[in-house]
């Protein structure tokens, strides 16, 4: 993509995956080239990407659409996450320098004041959102394989994933934090088997806890889910 394509897929990209735009939203060209203050060019290369990322759909007819979440779309995420994201721990671990492991650390005792400090409050949560986002992102980074991150960071910031936090218990959140700390520690330790399985066992059990939740928290109604 060009530059301007580029720039303009990745505003559209995160207002997606922050819920700016809700599932079923029209992405219009006109409305967004105007929007950006860019020609509708890249904005039609930047559609097309999202459709080919999945983000977004393309109705013969009618447009183009932010895409919607079935049942089936949600279990299928975590399916790939489970299976794709545990290598890029091992990676990290094989690959990280003392800089990103740095940052690991840092980033894990960011998400223990926010936890420490949320009370339950929406902007307390979003800290702890960012703080593990950043912390999967940390890994990809050190996994060192461009193809292998382009696959799983749209899956870790989608809107149906961030706004699990809102139902997790204190609990969980200090569970997640524990898992964070191990797979830090793996990636420390350069044990890519360790890591590998660590990262295995605290996305399972994310699994777990979000599909034993009420879905129905984020308008799951079978067909698709709305913010």
């Amino acid at each position: 993509m060009k530059k301007g394509s580029e720039q303009t897929y990745e505003v559209l990209k995160k207002r997606i995956v922050a819920g700016h735009y809700t599932a079923g939203t029209q992405l219009k060209e006109e409305h967004i080239a105007e929007d950006m203050g860019v020609s509708r060019t890249p904005v039609r290369a930047a559609l097309k990407r999202l459709i080919d990322d999945g983000l977004a759909v393309q109705e013969t007819g009618r447009g183009v659409f932010v895409a919607g979440w079935t049942r089936w779309d949600i279990e299928d995420m975590f399916r790939l996450r489970i299976r794709l994201e545990p290598f890029a721990a091992r990676l990290a671990a094989e690959r990280a320098d003392a800089e990103i492991i740095e940052q690991l650390k840092q980033c894990n005792d960011e998400m223990a004041r926010a936890i420490e400090n949320a009370s339950g409050s929406d902007d307390g949560i979003a800290e702890i959102q960012a703080a593990n986002s950043r912390f999967h992102r940390l890994i990809l980074d050190a996994a060192g394989s461009q193809r292998l991150k382009t696959i799983l960071e749209t899956m870790i910031d989608m809107p149906i994933i961030t706004r699990s936090f809102f139902l997790y218990e204190p609990d969980d959140l200090l569970r997640s934090l524990s898992h964070h700390r191990d797979i830090a520690m793996a990636v420390e330790l350069h044990n890519g088997d360790l890591a590998e399985q660590l990262m295995s066992v605290h996305l399972l059990i994310s699994n777990q806890r979000f599909m034993s939740r009420r879905l129905d928290s984020f308008g799951l109604d079978g067909l698709s889910v709305q913010k």
